[in-house]
């Protein structure tokens, strides 16, 4: 079973009075080892080790293109020995092929995704939408689409302006840069919730743009759902109300909605499959908020437009929340590069603080110029650069298949194929002991910023691009920024499982037991796998099971050397995995392996890194019977 309690503080970090979270309750029956047994056979029957690797499945055919890349991230990109290599060292297995690229549906097959015109992006899209019933496979034909055509911002590039302020060595841009005039917005994980600010951001804005800017918002909510909700009446309770809300609100405001799954499939790929893949498997919110980082790039490569963050604005005349206006703490030691000296109006959330100041204004006041601007802009493309040093990820504009998006998906790629303590070679951030009144940051320590949500800094730097080269999109989209992502300060909550059999959760368990094992040194992450299993009707079995099994289910991987069991939450309680003593008889924590995750830092037995702690043990393999 898993419980919040209370622990004394690591080394190194200030002391805090910590609320007693420990639990009163009676403790649960013990589980039952015939269910724990009969579950974890269950697993090892429907695995297949050591599965397909995660090699990508589409790879770039442009010779000019490849070669820069390679130059930029690593020479062996796209080399089958080290790409097979590098997979099967920080990924491994797709053990229960979760991880397949999903086929393309009847009404896509033959479409070239990969080579859409952008002036037929908008009305594709839009005849894909969810909002209306699945179509025929002529309704997406190049002159039926044709009809429709959607608008695009164009400018022609001669000599130097297609080099776009690169080397020689650089993919040059085409001879004319076309942008569809389409905003890109992403919710996953659950329906979009009705009432909050993306909500009405993007109603607002595209009912102000109607003709001529489209919206989408991409999701994996399957399109089954969309019909069920639309042929069959409201019941009591309704599991379909959010998607009935959604829908409403979506034909409301004429947007599309897009599944993720139907356009990103088979034959047209998305690069970082693998890693959403991943991501969208943890269901929580930071990791959703990772497989959002990758989508939104993906989708600008693939068919261009703009991305945006629901939290923004895009009409001069909407006034800022009140949260914009109300300041908070100093920004401080932000990552290189997007240093900004405090303001004294309007405040901007960031990874680490509040930044206070208005963004710098010096784009169009609407979208259309916006398009516009950035077409004929040196770089062909922008992001939201509040200021000349702060460049935020929350919008993207760019033509589809822009080399700098190229690179950047290589770069969030090899995020994937390291040691997770590699993302921070610069040193693991320091935490302070809040101020008064000071928002706590505990959660900054989150891998997902680093891995994922600021290599737009490292692409910048790449490319030798600064903020102040780059088109403002303000006033035309203004920032705000909610951290939907974070979870609660008391910690992550259990994830609810949908299905009454808990063997796909137990799967989900043991693919992402399997990748953090690889990417932390053969540490066993039970703080990654507790809010999945803390979400299950029996949580005692689930572990004991996962724990029986996972010893067979690593056998191409090694022997565990430590494990992780718990996590500082954002109040200063501690969240700590207790496990039923089933489960713990399998744990050697007497061991000493000779290297373990903590091996190199030299604290002792207790290793604490993104404020968990690790400690070295063995799991002892089970015998089935």
């Amino acid at each position: 079973m898993t419980r919040t309690e209370t622990r004394p503080r690591p080394p190194g970090v200030p002391s805090a009075p910590e609320p007693d979270r420990a639990a009163d309750a009676p403790p649960p029956p013990r589980p039952d080892p015939g269910a724990a047994e009969e579950l974890a056979r269950r697993l090892r029957a429907v695995a297949c080790l050591p599965g397909p690797s995660a090699v990508p499945t589409a790879w770039p055919c442009d010779r000019a293109l490849l070669g820069w890349l390679r130059q930029l991230t690593y020479p062996g990109l796209y080399t089958w020995p080290v790409e097979e290599n590098l997979a099967r060292r920080w990924i491994g297995g797709d053990i229960f092929h979760t991880r397949r690229v999903p086929d393309a549906p009847d009404f896509l097959t033959g479409v070239d995704l990969r080579r859409l015109p952008p002036h037929l992006v908008a009305p594709l899209l839009g005849r894909i939408s969810m909002t209306r019933t699945a179509p025929r496979a002529a309704d997406l034909a190049p002159d039926a689409l044709a009809a429709d055509a959607g608008r695009v911002s164009t400018y022609a590039r001669t000599g130097p302006a297609r080099r776009w302020g690169q080397p020689e060595q650089a993919p040059p841009l085409p001879e004319t840069t076309v942008i569809p005039h389409v905003v890109h917005g992403i919710w996953l994980g659950r329906a979009l919730p009705a009432g909050n600010s993306f909500w009405a951001n993007y109603g607002t804005a595209a009912a102000h743009y109607a003709g001529e800017v489209d919206f989408v918002l991409w999701t994996d909510i399957p399109r089954a759902r969309f019909d069920a909700a639309r042929v069959t009446p409201p019941a009591r309770p309704d599991p379909l109300a959010p998607v009935r809300d959604l829908l409403a609100w979506a034909a409301t405001h004429g947007i599309h909605l897009v599944n993720v799954s139907e356009v990103f499939h088979t034959s047209a790929p998305m690069t970082l499959h693998t890693p959403f893949a991943l991501e969208m498997g943890q269901r929580v919110p930071q990791a959703f908020a990772a497989a959002s980082d990758h989508l939104r790039v993906e989708v600008v490569h693939r068919f261009g437009g703009l991305y945006a963050d629901g939290d923004l604005h895009f009409l001069p005349d909407t006034g800022a929340p009140s949260e914009e206006a109300t300041g908070g703490p100093d920004r401080e030691d932000a990552a290189s590069g997007n240093d900004a000296a405090p303001g004294d109006a309007a405040g901007y959330r960031l990874f680490r603080g509040r930044w206070r100041g208005r963004p710098d204004a010096d784009g169009p006041t609407r979208l259309p110029e916006l398009f516009d601007r950035v077409a004929a802009s040196p770089h062909g493309f922008t992001l939201n650069a509040l200021t000349d040093e702060i460049v935020l990820n929350d919008a993207i504009l760019a033509p589809s298949g822009h080399p700098a998006l190229a690179l950047w998906l290589e770069g969030a790629r090899y995020n994937y194929l390291r040691d997770q303590r590699a993302l921070f070679a610069g040193g693991e951030p320091t935490q302070h002991a809040p101020r008064s009144g000071e928002e706590p940051a505990t959660w900054t320590w989150a891998v997902t910023p680093v891995r994922t949500g600021r290599l737009h800094h490292w692409l910048l730097a790449r490319l030798g691009i600064t903020g102040a080269e780059l088109v403002k999109p303000a006033p035309a989209v203004r920032g705000h920024s909610e951290l939907s992502w974070l979870p609660p300060v008391a910690g992550e909550p259990p994830v609810a499982c949908p299905d009454p059999d808990p063997l796909p959760t137990l799967i989900g368990c043991v693919n992402l037991l399997r990748w953090q094992y690889l990417s932390r040194g053969g540490d066993l992450a039970l703080t990654a796998v507790a809010p999945l299993i803390r979400g299950l009707p029996d949580p005692d079995t689930a572990w004991t099971a996962l724990l029986l099994a996972f010893g067979d289910l690593s056998t191409d991987l090694g022997a565990v050397t430590s494990v992780t069991d718990r996590r500082r939450n954002q109040d200063q309680t501690l969240d700590v995995v207790v496990l039923p003593p089933e489960a713990e008889a399998l744990l050697d924590r007497t061991a000493d392996p000779e290297t373990w995750f903590g091996s190199d830092a030299g604290t002792g037995r207790e290793f604490w890194f993104l404020g968990e702690r690790t400690v070295p043990a063995r799991l002892r393999i089970a015998t089935a019977r």
